[in-house]
């Protein structure tokens, strides 16, 4: 029993944590500047991701104080995975496509993070690289460079 404590309490702890860091972040982006989606400021995206931040923080919570298992962190393993995942995008992005690496990246983080089955990977690769492309390509014109490996 002691134990099962000792765990809601580290648990709350760190989630608590996340949710801080989730405030501080939209505060120091509104510091910075929001702008609009047409003509967005420096602080737009920090601020969105301050704000999902604070919901996953306070959604985590939630789920602990209700007796929900939260899966518990293992080691540094998947977060690490995630960081690798982060970087592989950022090259895939550079060398070859803003689609690929978004398909690419989506797909191995709900396979191997999610560990959803492969019919959830394929619908939640495609629904999420093209609601990215539509947000960040066509609703807010985001410019995005071409490839190192672009034929003139």
């Amino acid at each position: 029993m002691t134990k099962d404590l000792f765990g809601l309490k580290a648990s709350l702890f760190v989630h608590s944590g996340v949710t801080l860091l989730g405030v501080i972040a939209i505060w120091l982006a509104i510091d910075l500047g929001v702008g609009t989606l047409g003509t967005p400021g420096p602080g737009l995206w920090p601020l969105a991701a301050g704000a999902l931040m604070t919901a996953a923080g306070v959604a985590t919570i939630v789920q602990t104080a209700l007796g929900e298992r939260v899966e518990s962190l293992r080691g540094s393993a998947r977060p690490a995975f995630g960081v690798a995942l982060a970087i592989l995008f950022v090259l895939l992005f550079s060398f070859v496509s803003v689609i690929v690496a978004l398909i690419a990246v989506f797909a191995l983080w709900t396979r191997l993070l999610g560990k959803l089955p492969w019919r959830s990977v394929v619908i939640w690769t495609v629904l999420g690289t093209a609601a990215l492309y539509l947000l960040f390509g066509v609703l807010i014109s985001t410019p995005f460079p071409a490839p190192l490996t672009a034929i003139p």
